[in-house]
């Protein structure tokens, strides 16, 4: 049974108090490590990993609303560090995303054809 698997015992010692100072410390080193350029990292200067993150949001999921506060320190680091020319453009864009940063597009139709805007970003005549 993996370290993290719920119902193992030694997992289950985790009590709420507990993962909010785990927590609270990779938010911490997030904002002082400016080395600290992915979720992992953040992660990892916890000693912990991926799969023990993921097992502690699942179980209690207050903590994903701070997970998500870190990806957004990091996508700050990151578009900050592009912009100034420091991290590169496609590198950048490519970490943003992986934080969960979207590319928003809009389409204004003020005409009388309707389409179908297609997830591969194409879209086609409406018949």
């Amino acid at each position: 049974m993996a370290k993290f698997e719920i119902g193992n015992k030694e997992a289950e010692i985790w009590d709420e108090e507990q993962v909010r100072k785990v927590f609270n410390q990779m938010v911490v080193n997030t904002i002082e490590d400016k080395d600290i350029l992915s979720l992992q990292d953040a992660i990892l200067s916890v000693n912990l990993y991926s799969s023990s993150i993921n097992y502690l949001v699942e179980k209690f999921p207050v903590f994903e609303t701070i997970k998500k506060d870190i990806q957004d320190i990091i996508v700050s680091r990151v578009n900050k560090g592009a912009i100034k020319g420091e991290f590169n453009p496609a590198s950048s864009i490519w970490r943003m995303k992986q934080c969960g940063e979207v590319e928003r597009s809009e389409i204004k139709n003020e005409g009388s054809m309707e389409i179908i805007w297609n997830e591969n970003k194409s879209y086609e005549p409406k018949h």
